[in-house]
């Protein structure tokens, strides 16, 4: 994609977290975006914690899933008509609790195929500590020109 389609494209990114329902209630947000590669922020936030201000670890997935398929939609335009995306596979590892701060999940394709993409996410908090890493397996389907 020419640069312009890529500021583009994470402009919709970025409008399409905030406007799914879920998303925003679990408090997620575009930071930033790149070639094969998407960072999210989750906000810490009292509802999606269990015991003692732990993250639950499903938000933890649901970031790692989220994270996994904007660093697939680097590759392609999200938002049109044109193409569909959907999640194959999600896995995560749970490496340390997250408890009472937000966390960052950073996404990098591993390798493109015609129609599937393999990514890696890492869940970090602000100062660096990896506290969870995943795996998505992402779907594009081009449906042509129409």
């Amino acid at each position: 994609m020419a640069e312009t389609d890529v500021n583009e494209n994470t402009k919709r990114m970025a409008k399409l977290i905030e406007m799914m329902p879920y998303t925003r209630h679990l408090g997620m947000e575009l930071v930033e975006t790149g070639e094969g590669y998407a960072k999210l922020r989750l906000r810490f936030q009292k509802e999606n914690t269990t015991a003692a201000d732990a993250l639950h670890g499903g938000a933890i997935a649901s970031l790692i899933d989220t994270t996994g398929a904007m660093a697939a939609w680097t590759t392609a335009p999200i938002g049109t008509t044109r193409y569909f995306g959907s999640t194959v596979s999600v896995s995560a590892n749970y490496l340390s609790a997250v408890i009472g701060e937000d966390c960052f999940a950073e996404g990098r394709v591993l390798k493109r195929g015609k129609e599937i993409i393999y990514t890696d996410v890492r869940v970090t908090n602000d100062a660096g500590k990896l506290l969870a890493q995943g795996n998505v397996i992402y779907r594009i389907v081009d449906r042509g020109e129409g």
